[in-house]
């Protein structure tokens, strides 16, 4: 069965914005569940006020603003900053009132009900 999840990497997300944003992907895993998708997302060293989760229509987009160090002169800096962004397109439509989010161990899960199909009715 074809991958019909798709994820806007930051990289196109990010066009037309100034070069000072610097958004980047970070990984995630999409299950489909039956009545649910489960998406997990690599976000570690953050705080869960550092997180943001919108779902509009079929769109999942995780927002992270990592809380930067200011104090002191660093001799070296590896560990990239700035706005972490992913907007998943789910392959079905899911209920935006059904939606719930738990953040453990540098895991985001968020849990999206899919919204019930119509019933065909066949008329007699």
């Amino acid at each position: 069965m074809p991958d019909r999840t798709r994820s806007t990497p930051a990289s196109a997300q990010s066009r037309g914005r100034p070069a000072t944003d610097r958004s980047r992907p970070f990984p995630v895993d999409v299950a489909d569940r039956g009545d649910r998708f489960l998406v997990s997302a690599e976000l570690p060293g953050l705080r869960t006020q550092d997180i943001d989760v919108t779902v509009r229509k079929n769109k999942l987009q995780i927002v992270a603003e990592p809380a930067t160090e200011t104090d002191g002169t660093y001799r070296r800096r590896e560990r990239d900053s700035g706005t972490l962004r992913r907007v998943i397109h789910l392959p079905e439509a899911v209920d935006e009132k059904h939606v719930s989010a738990s953040y453990n161990d540098g895991i985001l899960w968020v849990t999206l009900q899919k919204r019930d199909q119509p019933t065909h009715v066949e008329i007699q």
